[in-house]
């Protein structure tokens, strides 16, 4: 039996106020465009599945406004990382200053995976591979049910996941989650017992020009 499974990132959530688990008016704009593209080119799925997080229904239903879609189970094994705990516990430890840049995240977050991975810091009191393990049990449930499988979740569970596929080490799943965009596609594919990456960060529903802004990662 053979499986594809399609992961989606939730689209830009309102980073910097008070309730960051809500997307913002790109965001909302941005799964409407996924939800468009998808009915635009007849792509359907057996069943779909979404974290819990508020950010992940808003995306689901955006998406499916504009496509039909089946009615997204819930699943807490697809909510993100609590990346506010590591990065307050990691900063805590190293005595690092506050990360306010792109450039301060990029050189910083490799560092605060592994050493959430060598159980240095805890996410919210959940270790690196209870995460991965959480992961990894939700696609392998989709896995087993064979078919079209489409998953709404964030960019820490597909970096995650596309690791383990990948058999990367923290810090190379670390460097695949800095560049995830919202609202991207990445795609894995199992057959005769082994899965394998198919697609990765796809956005061609932003490729007009008048949507290139729209390719943001926060």
């Amino acid at each position: 039996m053979s499986a594809v499974l399609t992961l989606v990132r939730h689209g830009q959530a309102s980073f910097g106020t008070e309730d960051y688990d809500r997307l913002s008016p790109l965001g909302h704009e941005q799964a409407g465009w996924l939800g468009g593209y998808l009915a635009a080119h007849d792509l359907s799925f057996d069943r779909a599945y979404r974290g819990t997080l508020r950010r992940h229904r808003e995306t689901a239903e955006g998406m499916a406004r504009a496509a039909t879609l089946p009615e997204p189970q819930e699943d807490a094994r697809l909510n993100e990382l609590n990346f506010e705990a590591l990065a307050g516990e990691y900063l805590a430890a190293t005595g690092s200053t506050a990360i306010t840049s792109r450039a301060g995240f990029l050189h910083h977050f490799p560092e605060i995976f592994a050493q959430w991975a060598d159980g240095k810091i805890s996410n919210d009191g959940e270790s690196y591979e209870a995460f991965r393990t959480r992961v990894r049990q939700a696609l392998d449930a989709a896995i087993a049910d064979g078919g079209q499988t489409l998953f709404v979740t964030s960019g820490g569970v597909i970096g995650t996941a596309i690791a383990q596929v990948l058999g990367l080490p923290p810090r190379g799943a670390a460097d695949l989650m800095v560049n995830i965009h919202n609202a991207s596609v990445h795609q894995l594919v199992a057959e005769e017992g082994r899965v394998r990456l198919s697609l990765f960060n796809a956005s061609p529903h932003l490729d007009p020009q008048e949507r290139r802004h729209a390719r943001t990662y926060i």
